[in-house]
């Protein structure tokens, strides 16, 4: 599928198939945590994997629209899309810096303030090598399994006609708080860590998350490895720079404080860098409509 093929993208089918293969996967975990049924079998254990396969949702929903339009090979195409790798440096390193500085930002202000006595990580205290060395299986994981996915949806499919109708800032934004409510169940899915923070406090942050990697991927050229790296390493930060504590019940100052961070980033973003560029091309626009 070509990066400028917006014509044909279903974006209201899309997010259909997307919320329908996950969540009714995730539909009996949501369904116990509720206290509705029961299940024979570790509920914990099939909320692991149910979140795990669930995570596709957005690829697969992208995958059989493009099919039924293109066949195989413009699902290939969209596959192909996320490994050119040609794109400038610097927008690799800000795809993993960018999510990096916020987080580790946020951390430290939270504990230095004494907002929030924040763990210093989540990761095992004894892991037999430095917790950068241990990040790099773990970022592999999250661009393979625990998230990167994703953005063949997100970004390789509905980004675009979004961005077309509503502008860039704009149709980020609607994009995240979709994608935000899609994480809603993983609230009531027993063994899931989501509940353990306030879910408007993360759609803030989902909402805001999205609009930095709408401005990195069009400022990359519409390059779909830089979404791909940026949300992976947006997870993958999650543990090293912790901003909640795993624990039920309580007000989590320090995820408000994160997804507060994240808000003023993106902020940033727009007014700085993507509100002139839309500017301009509106009167590029509009300069090619008068001649």
């Amino acid at each position: 599928m070509l990066v400028g093929d917006t014509r044909n993208r279903n974006v209201g089918l899309f997010l259909a198939l997307t919320f329908a293969y996950a969540w009714i996967l995730w539909l009996p975990s949501v369904l116990v945590g509720f206290g509705l049924i029961t299940l024979p079998f570790d509920v914990e254990a099939y909320s692991l994997i149910a979140v795990l396969i669930g995570a596709f949702a957005p690829l697969f929903a992208a995958v059989t629209l493009i099919v039924r339009q293109k066949g195989w090979s413009g699902a290939r195409q969209l596959i192909r899309r996320g490994f050119d790798f040609r794109v400038k440096p610097i927008y690799i390193f800000a795809s993993l810096l960018l999510p990096l500085g916020i987080a580790a930002g946020a951390h430290y202000f939270t504990i230095f303030t004494g907002i929030d006595d924040l763990p210093s990580t989540f990761l095992p205290e004894d892991l037999p090598v430095p917790a950068i060395v241990a990040s790099i299986p773990y970022f592999l994981m999250m661009l393979l399994f625990g998230g990167g996915q994703e953005e063949f949806g997100w970004r390789g499919f509905a980004q675009d006609p979004l961005q077309e109708r509503f502008g860039i800032v704009k149709g980020s934004m609607l994009l995240g708080a979709i994608w935000g409510l899609w994480h809603l169940p993983l609230w009531y899915m027993p063994g899931d860590g989501h509940s353990y923070y306030p879910f408007v406090a993360f759609v803030i942050f989902i909402t805001s998350f999205s609009v930095q990697i709408g401005w990195l991927y069009n400022a990359s050229g519409k390059k779909l490895l830089i979404p791909w790296l940026l949300h992976a390493m947006g997870n993958t930060v999650a543990p090293l720079f912790p901003a909640f504590h795993f624990a039920p019940g309580l007000k989590q100052p320090g995820y408000w404080v994160f997804a507060g961070a994240n808000a003023l980033v993106s902020l940033i973003i727009g007014i700085w860098f993507i509100k002139p560029h839309e500017m301009s091309e509106s009167k590029q626009w509009e300069t090619r409509s008068m001649s």
